[in-house]
């Protein structure tokens, strides 16, 4: 079974947030992926150019060093590892789990909440302490999607969790029921 970066991205994100803390360099660490991260943003052959078959592996491998030239080790580590392991591409995945951990780690976390219309200021603020509640953190950050195809209610996803209480979703639910019977 090919693991995706769904499944990979977590393990190295919790590993590298547990290296961090114990090592104190969480946010050192987090502003150099950051860097990275507008370097691959900036050159967008360059993640392209690290998975195709198009380079050379030495030719690739002198990429991965330029990349981690003057990083931290953990860092440098982290991208050669990804690399000889051929999930250089879940980098960026990552690097966002590692954000979130170092989020829920300060008792805030992010998300999306899905909505029919758009929320109101009050009603978003009293969702977002609705959902920081439920998942037992200080201060949640939504963003309101409006989908029309929801129909009604909201749908919440943060924190590796999805809450919904859509309209679409119970009449997809009840299709589902009404089949297997």
């Amino acid at each position: 079974m090919a693991l995706t970066n769904a499944i990979v991205a977590p393990r190295y994100g919790a590993a590298l947030f547990e290296i961090t803390a114990a090592e104190g360099t969480t946010q050192e660490v987090q502003s150099e992926f950051h860097a990275l991260d507008q370097v691959f943003n900036d050159n967008p052959g360059l993640m392209a150019a690290l998975i195709g078959p198009e380079l050379k592996l030495n030719l690739k491998q002198e990429i991965v060093g330029e990349l981690t030239t003057g990083a931290s080790p953990v860092v440098a580590r982290l991208v050669q590892m990804t690399f000889n392991y051929g999930r250089i591409a879940a980098l960026p995945a990552i690097v966002a789990d590692f954000d979130e951990r170092i989020s829920a780690d300060a008792g805030q976390i992010t998300g999306t909440v899905t909505t029919a219309v758009p929320l109101s200021g009050a009603q978003a603020d009293k969702l977002a302490a609705a959902v920081a509640r439920r998942l037992g953190v200080e201060h949640a950050e939504l963003n309101n999607v409006v989908d029309a195809s929801v129909i009604g209610g909201v749908r919440v996803q943060a924190a590796n969790y999805v809450i919904d209480g859509t309209v679409q979703h119970r009449i997809d639910q009840i299709r589902a029921e009404l089949l297997t019977h």
